[in-house]
């Protein structure tokens, strides 16, 4: 029997992905070597940041399966049981990368029809038939496939009884048909459900199911009796002003609490500023770059983001086309991940060593800066240096029970070919990735005025002729500064707008 599943709520900077690898390293220890611990994001580039901090600590068991949503539904769903549920679907699975739209709209153009709603709906749905038959199922199909198997209570039973942890990343991403698949498997009570995520950082493209931003999945279960929810209000990425900054765009309530992040890094810092001015790219990049120089940020360290991509353009022929791509691999601190790794082989989480060994945080952050220059120097190699060392020099108490894997323990030394060029990305690939400077460009007013709206009512309400929610992309963009935050506009903003930014303490500067 299952205990209630977890949904933690936990803002930008948190140390979500943090948090859930340590779960997933404490939940192996029970994991039964006849069932399944299925970790499940959105992307991919998600699901190799989880395997990279997974493998530098542990080596992950054949029954540990990590992967996108449609991965997970394509292996323990569609390809075993799609063919028994549903008579259309025969012989072998092929997956291809489109969505039925794209077939139709192919179709569209090589016979130059147009077809009303109700005719092209028809044609769709032959479409799907006729591929099914032949054993290709497009994008937008498996997640469908998969929910028609649940509702089948042999198969619900099956996959359930097989996946002993379920854990979800990113889940302000579910959308309702997923949410109905989490919560068949919750219903069987054979699974321990793990969920992560953060409502304000949701900016897909609304779901036809969910017409209003309150109705999406993580929000719902937030008031659900089954679900124990967590709150997690650490903020570890960002300065104070930039913290309170972000804040006045918060303030959701869970339960009896309003939702409000604590800054926990004590760096140096400078208050959210706005650069007030207009029209050119070209006019606004070295005033960034002037704050940068005060704060001593390195070009590398500074990153440029906008929604438009016909902006990013800009941007880019600003900087004469000296930039480079954001990734991942980049931003993993390395402190964080040796005190994983560390807690992990001495079978202790963080509170229950700061107890043990009546020490204090900054005591267990010191610890792990002199192993990173172990590491650094050649002293600690692998396993074994690496236990001699805590044994022997910090004489703490190895006790883990789960193999501890340091091969790939190693400081990120990746040679930038460009060592000066700033870092450029629109909004949506930025999500999850951090730097210490950020100049956020909206390219109208209006856009501006709609990330810097603080009524929650108006943030949460969709409006009829955008499919992307522009508040919340504000929110994902100012949050991924650590010390200097900068937003400004392509268009004159009026007085009315600069007096609403002072109201929000933002400097503005020009």
């Amino acid at each position: 029997m299952a205990n209630k599943p977890i949904l933690v709520i936990a803002g930008p900077g948190a140390g979500k992905t943090y948090g859930m690898v340590y779960e997933i390293i404490h939940s192996l220890k029970k994991l039964s070597p006849a069932k399944y611990m299925v970790v499940i994001t959105y992307t991919n580039s998600a699901t190799n940041n989880i395997k990279e901090r997974l493998a530098k600590r542990i080596q992950i068991p054949p029954n540990l399966f990590i992967g996108t949503m449609h991965s997970f539904l394509n292996k323990f769903i569609v390809i075993p049981f799609s063919s028994f549920h549903n008579n259309d679907i025969k012989g072998e699975k092929l997956f291809i990368q489109c969505q039925t739209d794209d077939i139709f709209d192919k179709i569209k153009k090589e016979t130059k029809k147009t077809y009303d709603f109700k005719a092209a709906n028809f044609i769709k749905k032959k479409i799907r038939t006729s591929m099914q038959k032949n054993g290709y199922i497009t994008y937008d199909q498996t997640v469908t496939i998969a929910k028609q198997c649940f509702e089948n209570k042999r198969i619900k039973k099956i996959i359930s009884n097989r996946i002993q942890y379920l854990f979800v990343d990113e889940f302000q991403d579910t959308s309702n048909s997923i949410f109905f698949i989490i919560e068949s498997i919750r219903k069987e009570k054979q699974t321990q459900i793990y969920c992560v995520g953060d409502p304000e950082q949701y900016i897909q493209s609304f779901s036809s199911t969910i017409k209003d931003f309150t109705k999406i999945p993580i929000l719902k279960t937030t008031s659900l009796s089954s679900y124990e929810t967590h709150i997690n209000e650490s903020n570890h990425r960002s300065s104070k002003p930039i913290t309170n900054f972000l804040n006045k765009f918060n303030g959701r309530v869970f339960g009896s609490n309003t939702f409000s992040q604590n800054c926990i890094n004590d760096i140096e810092s400078e208050p959210v500023k706005f650069i007030d001015k207009f029209e050119n790219v070209s006019n606004m990049i070295p005033l960034f770059f002037s704050e940068c120089d005060k704060l001593k940020i390195k070009n590398n360290d500074r990153c440029v983001i906008s929604k438009k991509n016909d902006v990013i353009k800009r941007i880019i022929s600003a900087l004469d086309n000296n930039i480079i791509s954001p990734a991942k691999s980049n931003n993993i601190s390395p402190i964080r991940e040796i005190m994983a790794t560390l807690l992990s082989a001495l079978n202790l989480n963080q509170s229950e060593y700061l107890e043990k060994y009546n020490s204090t945080i900054f005591e267990l952050r010191k610890i792990c800066i002199q192993i990173l220059k172990e590491i650094k120097a050649g002293v600690i190699e692998n396993e074994n240096t690496f236990f001699k060392y805590v044994t022997e020099e910090l004489k703490l108490e190895i006790k883990t029970t789960v193999p501890i894997k340091l091969a790939n323990l190693r400081i990120n030394a990746s040679i930038i070919s460009k060592q000066d060029a700033i870092v450029v990305s629109n909004i949506h690939n930025y999500k999850g990735l951090e730097s210490k400077a950020i100049l956020a460009i909206a390219k109208t007013e209006k856009e501006l005025l709609l990330w810097i709206e603080t009524d929650q009512t108006i943030r949460d309400t969709k409006r009829n002729k955008e499919t992307t929610d522009y508040p919340r992309l504000g929110y994902v963009a100012f949050s991924r500064a650590e010390k200097l935050l900068c937003i400004t506009c392509l268009e004159k903003i009026s007085n009315e707008t600069k007096t609403k930014l002072t109201a929000l303490n933002v400097e503005l500067i020009e």
